[in-house]
């Protein structure tokens, strides 16, 4: 009997090709699509949840409900870490966390990397896969160093790197000796956490003069929590500990207006879940470059909205083939077939067409996948589908779609008297309610997701192009590298810091050159450089009775002229003035935070071992870090004891290729042994949004595909109406009927439709793209134009799909119509 079921319904998919080639057409492009992108949303999610304690690993960070709004900041005080560890038992392991770069010198190698500073205990916190060396003793001493796989490799070859001695030039002064304790295999792909190297935290700059300092943020910490603990309950019993050693603050904060919180605070010290730091846009992520959970959700949507879709349209045309069905069902009634062995039939057939659409779905989808892959910068595999639970969820959802497309034509069609089918007389009502309602829901979903395309341009080329406060399309960002600082400390004179001397040379040799408008240097990248590398330090002091904080960052003479920021009031950092070594230069917000007017030439008392220094200079805002946020306090101080890390030169726009060439050759003449790692500002700041850039890519794709399958169905249900309606043609012409008349006639019923469909779109894609827009402190706001062209968008898809098929029918000899019928 079996075998009977799998003939008929061979003949029958052999026989309806047309159809069935559209459903399997339609369900192939569905699942391919989806697959990318459940892939896709799958790789997302699983970050950083490989690591075996991952549920109970956590950030700490700080919230202020200052006066100006909720503040959460990530970099913490040396002295945090040892006095958390000692007074909360709860917590199993904790590591302080900064980063740097380092040169590394082996016999004659030198190669240049960046470096992670961290505690002991980090190993015991995070999963680091081992190929060599002891997890509990790769950190035990202040000259281990642990290497990644490929370091280990570019150093040693094929030598044991275990018990080796290599040197380590962090500070750009000089090389200290390390020897490698342990080697570990490249971390996932799916991983916040990446590193070249690992020393103990007690290296880190300045570790010694901020052993004592709460004021002072400059890195990260992390902890892992015992099993079993409530975050909550143990985030209320750190309120205790933030009231004693960040009690001045407090006391400052509630003086000058902070709000306090439901639980009566203003300050609190948070946890945040490790697995979510990829998705934390506010925080700003452990690799620089989050991804708002938004745009995940929103991927994991459009595949469903896609396969659902595709299953409308299998119900549609299945629907409307049953009927042209109708006497075959009747005969087999009629020779005793009961509505059990009826419906096995009809499922069988369906499931013939989902398991060929199936395979040729992941068929295409593997074909596709090397490209997707280059254009969306994803690293996922084929092999991610492999694992037992993905295979499971992916057999349930073929069951569930075979049985939804397959179960409800033939249940409709079991329904009619068996003498009606037979006579032909099959009330089609019904089914066409059932029809329609399907239709508005699928072009409903293709509305919403038009005006969620649009959104999402238009927030993306807003985030392009919105003007940042300073000149990012003629500026070059260069990061120094731990062996451009020794080349430059070879030559160096006077004593002076490495990365000045460095920026020197570049002045001296680039000097006169007719492309070069300015150079300077900073301590800190703005964007996300080819290095990778990001940092960002905060201050807080007393002023005027008041806590003031703001970001700190140590710049060159000329930064304001090479980065074409605008000075307000005052002067720029000059050479004129030997002082302004201990001067300062604040943007807006700093100033309406200090008060706002006559501030030039007024002391701030930055720290407490010094004197206090003059603001000289008040600059226009600039957005120094990621849209994502606002623009927050920024003072900038010329420090002769602070490194310079970064060099910016300005061009001239006339010939910036030919620039970046002759940058590009001093470099090379200048540090030989240093690889040049210049990139344009608008660059360093696309790269910032990389992430984002290429999930808002991945929508805008998916959305076509998903329109572009409602188009075929609608296109099959429309040569399926008109075959039904071919002999009311045929007499409405022989009546004297034009063809526009006809074809407006038949499509004044779907244009209805889509009509309906957008409105019902139009709120839900207002609410779901203003809960989107949320996630970004410069955003658009959705237009009213925005809904109207995308319903525009949608009838006129829906005209011209309908009018393809409609205008060939009323073109049609009716005699031959009449003739046939």
């Amino acid at each position: 009997m079996i075998r009977n079921y799998f003939k008929i319904a061979w003949r029958n998919l052999l026989r309806g090709k047309v159809f069935n080639s559209i459903n399997i057409f339609g369900l192939t492009v569905a699942i391919a699509c989806s697959t990318l992108l459940f892939l896709t949303v799958d790789y997302e999610f699983s970050y950083d949840r490989f690591h075996e304690n991952s549920a109970n690993i956590h950030q700490v960070y700080f919230t202020s409900n200052k006066p100006s709004g909720i503040e959460k900041s990530t970099p913490m005080p040396e002295p945090i870490t040892p006095a958390l560890k000692a007074e909360y038992p709860g917590i199993k392991h904790i590591s302080r966390m900064g980063n740097g770069g380092t040169l590394i010198r082996y016999k004659d190698k030198k190669i240049d990397k960046n470096i992670k500073y961290v505690d002991e205990s980090f190993p015991q916190i995070f999963t680091i896969p081992l190929l060599k060396g002891n997890k509990n003793r790769m950190l035990f001493d202040l000259r281990s160093v642990v290497l990644n796989e490929q370091v280990a490799k570019a150093i040693f070859g094929n030598e044991e790197p275990v018990g080796k001695s290599i040197e380590l030039n962090y500070t750009g002064n000089n090389y200290e000796p390390f020897v490698v304790s342990a080697v570990s295999k490249d971390m996932p792909w799916n991983s916040s956490l990446q590193f070249d190297m690992l020393i103990r935290f007690e290296n880190y700059r300045d570790y010694q003069k901020n052993l004592d300092q709460w004021d002072v943020g400059n890195h990260s910490v992390y902890l892992l929590l015992n099993e079993g603990t409530n975050v909550k309950e143990f985030e209320k019993t750190l309120v205790p500990f933030a009231n004693k050693y960040f009690k001045e603050s407090i006391a400052n904060m509630k003086r000058d207006g902070a709000q306090p919180d439901a639980d009566g605070q203003v300050f609190t010290i948070n946890l945040l879940p490790f697995s979510q730091v990829h998705f934390n846009t506010e925080i700003g992520g452990l690799d620089g470059n989050p991804v708002s959970r938004a745009y995940i959700i929103t991927l994991l949507t459009i595949g469903v909205f896609i396969l659902l879709i595709a299953c409308i349209n299998f119900i549609n045309l299945n629907m409307a083939r049953a009927f042209s069905r109708a006497r075959e069902i009747g005969v087999r009634k009629t020779l005793g077939a009961g509505k059990t062995q009826l419906l096995v039939q009809f499922y069988i057939e369906t499931f013939f067409v989902c398991l060929i659409a199936l395979i040729l779905g992941l068929l295409l989808s593997s074909w596709l996948l090397p490209g997707f892959k280059t254009i969306f910068r994803s690293p996922i595999n084929f092999g991610m589908l492999l694992q037992p639970a993905r295979l499971l969820s992916a057999a349930g959802l073929f069951i569930v779609i075979t049985f939804v497309a397959g179960f409800y034509p033939a249940w409709l069609m079991l329904r009619y008297k068996t003498v009606q089918v037979l006579k032909g007389n099959v009330n089609t009502a019904k089914p066409g309610k059932v029809r329609n309602f399907l239709l508005v829901t699928q072009f409903a979903l293709s509305t919403l997701l038009i005006i969620c395309t649009l959104v999402i341009w238009q927030q993306m080329r807003y985030m392009q192009n919105i003007p940042l406060g300073y000149n990012r399309t003629e500026v070059i960002s260069i990061p120094l590298s731990a062996d451009v600082m020794m080349t430059a400390e070879e030559g160096s004179t006077a004593g002076m810091e490495p990365g000045k001397q460095a920026l020197q040379l570049l002045r001296n040799n680039l000097q006169g050159q007719t492309g070069i408008v300015g150079i300077t240097g900073a301590h800190a990248n703005i964007g996300l450089g080819r290095d990778g590398s990001r940092s960002t330090q905060s201050v807080s002091f007393a002023y005027q009775g008041r806590e003031v904080a703001t970001n700190w960052l140590q710049v060159e003479y000329d930064y304001l002229n090479t980065l074409d920021i605008k000075l307000l009031r005052g002067r720029d950092f000059s050479r004129t003035f030997s002082t302004d070594s201990n001067a300062l230069v604040i943007n807006e917000q700093m100033a309406k935070q200090l008060g706002g007017k006559n501030l030039i030439g007024t002391y701030l008392p930055v720290n407490n071992d010094q004197q206090p220094m003059p603001i000289v200079g008040i600059i226009k805002d600039y957005n120094f870090q990621s849209l994502h946020k606002k623009v927050e306090p920024l003072t900038l101080v010329m420090n002769v004891n602070k490194s310079v890390e970064y060099v910016f030169i300005r061009v001239k726009p006339t010939n910036l290729i030919q620039s970046m060439d002759l940058i590009r050759s001093a470099w090379e003449e200048l540090f030989p042994n240093a690889e040049f790692r210049g990139s344009w500002l608008s660059e360093n700041t696309e790269r910032q949004y990389r992430s984002e850039k290429n999930l808002a890519n991945m929508f805008i794709s998916g959305a076509f595909v998903a329109i572009l399958i409602s188009c075929i169905g609608l296109l099959a249900i429309v040569v399926m109406v008109m075959v039904q309606r071919t002999r009311e043609i045929g007499i409405r012409k022989v009546l004297g009927s034009s063809v526009s008349r006809i074809v407006m006639l038949v499509s004044a019923d779907f244009i209805k439709l889509v009509v309906l469909a957008a409105f019902f779109s139009f709120p839900l894609a207002w609410y779901l793209m203003n809960q989107w827009l949320q996630d970004f402190a410069y955003r658009i706001t959705i237009g009213w134009w925005t809904f109207i062209l995308a319903g525009g968008i949608a009838l006129l898809i829906a005209l011209l799909t309908i009018s393809f098929q409609t205008i060939k029918a009323a073109s049609a000899n009716p005699v031959k119509s009449l003739r046939t019928e």
